[in-house]
């Protein structure tokens, strides 16, 4: 692979670099933070017992929420 150089002022350098991680050089860094963030990058991260299980949760999560924001508007409403 070819590489190129680029100019990058002070200050843009030094965010970099305190962003950069252990074993990362500043390429790695602007890859890193450049790269898209895509959902299906962690499909297969949970096995299926935990994605259900993280599934019920968001879901029970969502009815609560429901529920408090309902009783709000109630309490609002009187």
């Amino acid at each position: 692979m070819s590489n190129k150089s680029v100019s990058l002022s002070e200050e843009v350098y030094a965010r970099l670099e305190a962003k950069r991680r252990e074993g990362e050089s500043i390429g790695d860094v602007i890859t890193r933070l450049t790269e898209s963030k895509s959902l299906m990058n962690i499909v297969g991260f949970l096995k299926e017992a935990e994605a259900e299980e993280l599934e019920n949760v968001i879901r029970d999560m969502r009815e609560k929420s429901k529920s408090r924001t309902a009783s709000i508007i109630e309490r609002l409403k009187q």
